[in-house]
């Protein structure tokens, strides 16, 4: 039967806004295979990340809990010592537990040293960059023979962008894991890896590793997956590469393939997003072709909403727009709407009812619940903020979610200017309120950050653009039915401050093999006698790393 060990597959895009497909509004994206599965589908219209920026997102989904109750930064740099804390179970933890083979593809982003790797972490095949595709320069080999001839003669020197200072700033990252790494001045992270894991075995296929092929790589790695697996019960979790921006080598901070460069009318950042479509078309394809279709769920989000301040390189928040705001950067790093709703879905043949929505909330959480009751594990000994969300999905039951609080980066410490750190906004019910709000990463000019007592508050079915408050700051609603409303969210705010536990970050020891020249370095490396640079022309180059 269906509900017989049933294959799960999380398609989990980077930087997606919520504007940015064709099933969600967008004019001229080309997304044919997204949209045949949402609308054959149930469309979540209101799926919250876990953080409004990388690593952070990422805890949430594999954790089932809050960023910062587990204690990972909104963001890892890429050569740090530290990664998701060891006692931490992940969602292929639990597949594992169920005898379920384990597998992902694409970006990781919950530590690169060897004891943080998938492979460490509960999946048994893995093959992908261990971080954003902009901490690190890589290719993008030309398409046609004269053009790579010319470029393979260049030197490409390039000054990669400083995402220290720009995360930092937002108070994303962990400042001593940072200060540790900055001493040690690991060329690592001057490259960008594509690292291949098979059991305990890991092999970095190339680095800098070139984007006019990666696709490919994923296509290959997926499809073999599932072919070869189509007898045993599966966790895939495809977490693309695409549609973040790049270093600044490469054309606008985008890439895709040879066969979809120039394929859109969208540009280069829609050309990267028919890539990932693709992707997402063959391993439905070779589903469908194992007869495993009917037999596999398939959930689809978004990390965290766009990087605005990268322009057209980077997605659409849509129609969620923060308007209350003042500002435009509303998008990936705040907690207004467009920095943490997703255009999500949920795919089943013969389980889910094809063309259905829901409205209730559902949060990236979820998923470590959900699976864990699909699969019948028991959860794990810890706190889960996630929630089961299979009412939702396989029928029409509303969110378990009474009070689901966002957290933020140190713009938006806590919910209170100068008292103690603690949730910048809340979503109850058809409601949400904002402690706290501050721009997305990188900021705009003139754009502050607010406090607000009472909370502002929204009415997000009527309003998902967030243009008409219902309090005013500094004066007490009058409304009988808002003052209850903001009473039950200053009473639940009260609980979350006291009884939340911030977690902390406590690196391993350094390995034997993380040693070179007396010093370690825990970055991904192809070769430390060649600077990390092993893949030749057309390859970007940097200043010579002084030993």
């Amino acid at each position: 039967s269906p509900l017989d060990r049933p294959n799960i597959v999380m398609l989990f895009v980077d930087d997606l806004g919520y504007g940015d497909l064709g099933f969600t509004g967008h004019p001229t994206t080309t997304t044919p295979n997204i949209d045949r599965l949402a609308k054959n589908g149930k469309v979540l219209t209101t799926w919250y990340s876990g953080c409004p920026v990388c690593t952070g997102s990422r805890t949430a989904l594999m954790t089932g809990r809050q960023f910062t109750r587990v204690g990972t930064p909104g963001v890892f740099g890429s050569t740090v010592d530290v990664g998701l804390p060891l006692n931490e179970t992940t969602v292929a933890d639990q597949a594992r537990k169920a005898g379920y083979t384990t597998a992902m593809m694409g970006k990781w982003h919950l530590g690169q040293r060897k004891m943080f790797l998938p492979t460490a972490r509960g999946f048994d095949h893995y093959l992908g960059i261990p971080y954003s595709d902009d901490m690190g320069a890589a290719r993008l080999s030309p398409c046609n023979s004269s053009s790579r001839a010319a470029a393979a003669a260049e030197d490409g020197r390039i000054e990669l962008d400083d995402l220290t200072e720009t995360y930092g700033d937002w108070g994303f990252l962990d400042d001593a894991a940072e200060a540790r790494a900055k001493a040690a001045a690991d060329p690592a992270g001057l490259f960008l890896p594509l690292v291949h894991q098979e059991g305990n075995k890991t092999t970095i296929v190339e680095q800098p590793l070139d984007f006019a092929n990666l696709a490919d790589r994923y296509n290959d790695y997926v499809t073999g997956f599932i072919r070869d697996h189509k007898d045993d019960p599966f966790f895939l979790y495809m977490a693309f590469s695409h549609v973040h921006t790049t270093a600044s080598n490469q054309p606008e901070k985008q890439y895709a393939g040879c066969p979809f460069q120039n394929s859109t009318r969208r540009g280069k950042f829609g050309d990267a997003l028919a890539e990932a479509d693709w992707l997402v078309g063959n391993a439905m394809q070779e589903l469908e072709k194992q007869g495993l279709a009917e037999n596999t769920l398939v959930l689809f989000a978004s990390d965290n909403g766009p990087w605005m301040v990268q322009g057209k390189s980077a997605g659409s928040p849509g129609l969620l727009y923060g308007r209350a705001s003042g500002y435009w950067n509303v998008g990936k790093g705040s907690t207004w709407e467009g920095g943490i709703r997703e255009p999500a879905f949920a795919y089943w043949p013969g389980m889910i009812q094809p063309g259905t929505r829901s409205a209730e909330v559902v949060s990236s959480m979820d998923l470590l619940p959900t699976v864990s009751a699909l699969l019948g594990v028991d959860l794990p000994e810890a706190v889960i903020d996630g929630r089961d969300m299979s009412p939702i999905l396989f029928d029409k039951g509303a969110s378990a979610h009474e009070f689901l609080f966002f957290y933020a980066g140190n713009h938006c410490h806590g919910p209170r200017e100068g008292g103690p750190r603690g949730p910048a906004a809340v979503r109850n019910g058809k409601y949400k309120a904002h402690f706290c709000t501050s721009p997305g990463l990188s900021g705009c000019d003139g754009c502050t950050t607010k406090y607000y007592d009472p909370p502002l508050l929204f009415n997000l079915e009527e309003d998902p653009s967030e243009a008409y408050p219902l309090t005013s700051n500094g004066t007490e609603p009058t409304d009988p039915d808002v003052k209850s409303v903001v009473d039950g969210i200053r009473k639940a705010l009260d609980t979350e401050m006291e009884t939340f536990t911030f977690g902390t970050l406590v690196p391993p020891p350094p390995l034997p093999e993380e040693e070179y020249k007396g010093k370690y370095y825990y970055g991904v490396c192809c070769d430390r006698d060649k600077s990390c640079d092993c893949d030749g022309p057309p390859s970007t180059t940097l200043a010579p790393w002084a030993l």
